[in-house]
């Protein structure tokens, strides 16, 4: 049920995690402080889901990105109001990327999942991770991972 309604609840992937957790194939089912706290933390989301704004195609678009050790978020503003939230966990393969791996793989995935709405108008992508400028803005060659991350977010 909450899957439904995520892209109104800001940092979906981070609060369910634990809840995640329980429904691996391989993990035992024990309910301790860390799935409570994460179960109570969504019934408040759920009940404060804010007002979000309609996207003006006229107006400048900013897209937030973030990446914890854990899920990757994206928001889309425009004059300080939120379009839309998008955000996911990670895989286990990509929870042991290096943090600016990751940072660049929430800016693919913002990009690519909000793309109705950056396509053909100009944005500005906001990051917390410095070390991004240096990898969008040049270019010399990376790894081949973030190279590929490149190459996709060309078109726009």
């Amino acid at each position: 049920m909450t899957q439904f309604v995520s892209r109104y609840i800001e940092s979906y992937a981070t609060i369910t995690e634990p809840l995640r957790k329980l429904t691996r194939k391989s993990q035992p089912w024990r309910w301790g402080k860390a799935e409570g706290g994460a179960f109570k933390k969504l019934k408040e989301a759920l009940t404060k889901v804010g007002v979000m704004a309609y996207f003006d195609p006229k107006k400048q678009t900013d897209i937030l990105v973030d990446a914890s050790p854990c899920g990757l978020g994206a928001m889309i503003t425009q004059d300080g109001r939120v379009i839309c939230y998008e955000s996911r966990a990670l895989t286990d393969v990509e929870s042991r990327y290096s943090q600016t791996e990751r940072e660049m793989l929430a800016v693919v995935y913002g990009v690519e999942k909000c793309y109705v709405y950056l396509y053909g108008s100009t944005f500005t992508v906001t990051t917390d991770h410095k070390p991004l400028l240096g990898i969008i803005g040049s270019s010399k060659p990376c790894s081949a991972r973030i190279d590929r991350w490149r190459l996709r977010l060309m078109p726009l």
